[in-house]
């Protein structure tokens, strides 16, 4: 049955068949949210957009150990990822 799943035109709803569709509002009223390994993660330039810094900041907080890499940030390829809890912790709340 779920091979069958299509979203609603407009993309306000699933879909399985003429018997079975779910509107938006009762997805979001009865759905539950589902913790993944993603959530409270940034990237840098999200962050320094946020709390008003320059990315070099958050480079050289790194290279004081302020922020630990592996811990409260990671680099992929050329993207550096930072976890919101060390933003707070180190910047307090955002300026937006």
């Amino acid at each position: 049955m779920f091979s069958e799943v299509q979203t609603d035109v407009g993309g306000y709803g699933v879909i399985w068949n003429d018997d079975i569709d779910l509107s938006c509002d009762e997805l979001w009223e009865n759905g539950v949210a589902v913790d993944t390994p993603f959530d409270g993660l940034m990237a840098f330039s999200d962050a320094t957009e946020i709390w008003g810094l320059h990315e070099s900041t958050l480079r050289k907080a790194i290279a004081y150990g302020k922020l630990v890499n592996g811990v409260d940030v990671c680099k992929f390829d050329k993207q550096w990822i930072i976890s919101t809890k060390a933003m707070y912790r180190e910047y307090g709340n955002p300026q937006k």
